[in-house]
């Protein structure tokens, strides 16, 4: 390649019409005014070929940019503002028919010189483009009379999507047929190889991928993708490689998930135009994929290109004696899978009534035997025989009435396996649930609390038995009651917390319980049953489980245990998943739950003779194994075995058959610590003493830990009491600043009280003294008149009558009145009391005014009693009825100024 340096790059503008040469003057105008600062310094490699790019390079020898000559539309030259610019239009990749993908590059170069050599060499690579048959096919027509030409060319197709670390790996394959998961971006490419041929055939031009859903599809339900790459290999093969996004609407097909026994086509498709062939051809490969979770994990990552093999036939046709042209009517190019095809036709419509270039159709010899199997699989018996119900109903009646006592007639019950209506309860009183009743109430309050191991839970729910309708759904009531029930556990025992696979544990558990009856069952399995010792002190325990189960091979199966030495097979690679989640993680429901039935009934012994029962009904096939077909048939192959309820049962019934003596496994126990003794011994003491610091290490570090943690729930504790006493003295002093204040409104209503009183009494008295004398005022003038008409008949018996009637509506005013000190006194109310006074005083003047009435009668009584006495003309009884007179006028005086008296004393009362 050649390079051009010292070149500056404005960058470019997209294009309407990348021909016009008034348009890209306007470009070049308008990105030549930017500043300098702004452009970049690149340098120029052309290319030697038209199958490669121009690229460009920066100063520090990196990449900024390439263009294949193939997209290159058109190039020019011209003069603006005394310097000289090079522009050329280029086709972007994002879409080979659409227009507005057009750009218009622009360079500058500081002399005319440079651009001209630059411009020769775009017109080298041009003619080569337009020549690049084979020097020789003028020479290979000339000696070939018919004109026929036959050529082989291959089509490789590979896939490769993102891991969960970003990263492209490529797509497993199953007999020819791509494992991809949803939702992952991919990448696609096809490379074409000449496999034979009288010349090789050059790539003019390539117009990206095509891809579709289905086979035999149309042209316009062909989706153009985004074009990485398209380069000429070494070894003379063409790749081209675009990234597909699987969420676009068109490939909906290619991201939802196929049923199990389903596959779909996909089609994959491009065209290319060879320097001697004017029509493009079209590669088409069209294979079958499987679509997963995309989170599905892959055991196999078998993995081989997919291909496809070409045939074309063209005809030759001499034009003149400087070049030999080909006829465009005149070629064939077919696939082998179409030749296939029109040999062996097939049925356009499955008998489901979808197309059958859509669905693939089922083959017999491919199976999931590549896949393992979906925890939470396979059906359970629902359906029980009376006889079997009730004898179970009257061991659960004899056990209920003493629940310490286990019956006699439950183990051979129990080996015949719990009905699964009735699982629930007899887990529950297996386990011994009703030991510790006080876990049902302790459950609500774990949920509360806060968890450390949240994010792993989370992670791990949708893995648990995804085959299962209650925890599939993502967010659903299985995996909320799973998540609780494993927070709930991880706070509950804080030394293990939360261990991966006791999750399909719990979910085994609630499928026939409550949330709070799951956890009680729980925690007795890993306390009460020393499930949790296996994951304590760096697994130690469960390494004795894994020596144990060796050595009972070596007893029971001897033949298969020297073959598992021969390919290295060692126990924990298989049984690991057996121990940490008592089977629940790869085999059917049906089996898991019988499992369970046993384990709760003989306890940690159950797992070797289940594992020692699956073993023994294995070996012939073991056996046969190597180290890798040994571990995949642990992972596919066996849990597959027992998808039935029938085969289920058998195994069960083998594995209680199997008579596994328990002072052995002590024996076991025992040899495994003097071994762990004797390699202590034998160990380099700098050595031993390294792995116990480091031990002590990891303790420290844990009680720092949960000191931390205490250290900051103390202080969080501390804060929180703080404020409560903050807010308590806060509190007080507020209550007693009302305290006082109420306490002086006391005072000062005592006192008001007091005064009250006070006033009250002293008016009381005045009222009394008043009523005192108005009485004998009253008395010594109803005396005088007595005695000044007692000596006439006419008067003496009125006025006698006038005064008694007087008195009686006297005597019966202040009776219904009622003016006495008690009653006075009972009275505390300021209001009643100024009322009270009020009334007084209108019955008061009432009296007065009645008085006065009776005076002036007597009055006029006495004038005509002078009247009459007049003609006596008598000197002492003219001056004895004017005292009488001024005497009785005098009393109205006196009551009018008492009366004024008591009105202003009233109302200072009253205010």
């Amino acid at each position: 390649m050649d390079s051009v340096g010292m070149l500056t790059y404005y960058g470019c503008s997209n294009i309407v019409e990348p021909k016009n040469e008034f348009l890209i003057r306007e470009i070049v105008r308008l990105l030549g005014a930017k500043d300098d600062l702004h452009a970049q310094v690149v340098t120029v490699r052309m290319p030697s070929t038209c199958q490669q790019s121009v690229q460009f390079f920066d100063n520090d020898g990196n990449l900024v940019d390439d263009f294949p000559v193939c997209r290159i539309l058109f190039c020019t030259k011209m003069s603006e503002q005394k310097r000289c610019f090079l522009a050329f239009t280029f086709r972007s990749p994002t879409s080979v028919a659409d227009e507005s993908a057009d750009q218009c590059h622009v360079l500058c170069a500081p002399d005319r010189a440079t651009i001209e050599r630059v411009m020769g060499e775009f017109a080298r690579i041009f003619d080569n483009a337009n020549n690049g048959a084979s020097p020789h096919l003028n020479t290979f027509v000339a000696g070939n009379c018919s004109g026929l030409l036959s050529f082989e060319l291959e089509g490789h197709l590979n896939i490769m999507e993102r891991d969960d670390k970003g990263q492209l790996v490529p797509s497993p394959q199953e007999k020819t047929c791509f494992k991809l998961r949803r939702g992952r971006e991919k990448h696609i490419s096809l490379l074409i190889n000449q496999v034979s041929g009288p010349y090789r055939l050059v790539v003019k031009k390539c117009f990206g991928l095509l891809l579709a859903a289905g086979r035999n599809v149309k042209h316009v339900d062909m989706q153009l993708l985004d074009v990485q790459s398209m380069r000429t290999k070494e070894n003379g093969g063409y790749l081209i490689s675009a990234v597909w996004d699987p969420l676009s609407p068109h490939f909906d097909v290619l991201n939802t998930e196929t049923p199990r026994e389903t596959r779909v086509y996909m089609t994959v498709a491009t065209d290319i135009v060879f320097c001697t062939i004017p029509e493009p051809l079209r590669f088409v490969v069209d294979c079958r994929v499987r679509i997963f979770d995309e989170n599905e994990r892959f055991w196999s990552w078998k993995h081989r290109d997919v291909c496809e093999r070409y045939y074309l036939k063209v005809r030759l046709c001499p034009n003149g004696n400087e070049a030999v042209a080909l006829d465009p009517n005149d070629i064939c190019f077919e696939s082998f899978s179409q030749r296939q095809r029109l040999l062996s036709p097939t049925v356009r419509r499955c008998s489901k009534g979808m197309l059958s270039n859509l669905i693939a159709p089922h083959d017999e010899n491919e199976s999931d035997s590549d896949e393992p199997l979906l925890s939470g699989s396979g059906e359970v018996k629902q359906e029980y025989s009376a006889a079997v119900l009730a004898e179970w109903n009257q061991c659960l009646t004899l056990w209920k009435d003493d629940l310490n006592q286990r019956p006699d007639q439950l183990t051979q019950l129990i080996c015949n396996g719990i009905p699964d209506p009735l699982r629930g309860e007899v887990w529950q009183l297996l386990a011994g649930c009703f030991q510790q009743p006080e876990l049902s109430e302790t459950y609500p309050q774990l949920l509360t609390k806060e968890c450390p191991n949240e994010q792993v839970i989370v992670r791990d729910i949708h893995r648990t038995f995804p085959a299962h309708d209650y925890f599939k759904q993502v967010g659903g009531l299985g995996q909320d009651a799973l998540y609780k029930i494993s927070k709930a556990y991880a706070v509950y025992d804080e030394e293990v917390g939360y261990c991966q696979g006791l999750s399909f544990l719990a979910a085994s558990l609630l499928l026939h319980m409550s949330e709070a009856e799951a956890f009680c069952v729980l925690v007795r399995i890993m306390y009460h049953y020393r499930l949790r010792d296996l994951f304590k002190q760096g697994f130690e325990t469960l390494h004795l489980r894994f020596y144990q189960l060796t050595r009972l091979m070596q007893d029971y199966l001897p033949d298969l245990s020297e073959h598992f030495q021969e390919i290295h097979i060692e126990t924990h690679m298989f049984a690991s998943q057996w121990f940490l989640t008592l089977f629940t993680a790869k085999f059917p429901l049906s089996m898991v739950f019988h499992i369970i039935d046993l384990f709760l009934l003989e306890g940690m012994n159950t797992i070797f003779h289940i594992a020692l029962a699956l073993l023994k009904s294995s070996k012939k096939e073991l056996l046969s194994l190597d180290f890798e077909g040994a571990l995949k048939y642990f992972r596919v192959a066996l849990p597959r075995k027992y998808r039935t309820e029938a085969t289920a049962k058998e195994l069960v019934q083998s594995a209680v058959k199997l008579r596994v003596s328990v002072d052995k496994v002590i024996e076991y126990e025992e040899d495994f610590l003097e071994l762990k003794r004797q390699e202590a011994e034998m160990e380099n003491p700098l050595e031993h003493y390294q792995k116990e610091n480091m031990k002590l290490l990891a303790e420290v570090m844990r009680l720092e830990r949960e000191n931390e943690d205490l250290a900051t729930k103390l202080v969080t504790s501390k804060v929180n009491l703080r404020k409560n006493l903050d807010a308590a003295e806060e509190n007080i002093e507020s209550l007693q600043v009302q305290l006082e204040k109420m306490a002086r409104l006391c005072k000062d209503l005592q006192e008001d009280n007091r005064n009250q009183q006070e006033e009250r009494k002293r008016i009381c008295s005045d009222l009394s003294k008043r009523l005192e004398r108005l009485q004998k005022i009253h008395t010594d003038v109803t005396r005088q008149y007595s005695d000044v008409t007692s000596d006439c008949d006419n008067c003496s018996p009125r006025l006698e009558s006038c005064r008694q009637q007087a008195e009686a509506e006297l005597e019966e005013a202040i009776g219904g009145q009622n003016f006495d000190s008690s009653q006075l006194t009972a009275s505390d109310d300021q209001t009643d009391q100024v009322n009270l006074l009020q009334l007084e005083l209108a019955h008061t003047k009432l009296e007065l005014v009645q008085c006065q009435c009776r005076n002036q009668e007597l009055l006029h009584q006495l004038n005509r009693c002078s009247a009459c006495q007049e003609q006596h003309k008598s000197t002492w009884l003219s001056k004895t009825l004017n005292s009488i007179k001024e005497a009785a006028w005098s009393p109205s005086a006196v009551v009018q100024r008492k009366d004024k008296e008591f009105t202003t004393n009233a109302t200072a009362a009253a205010d």
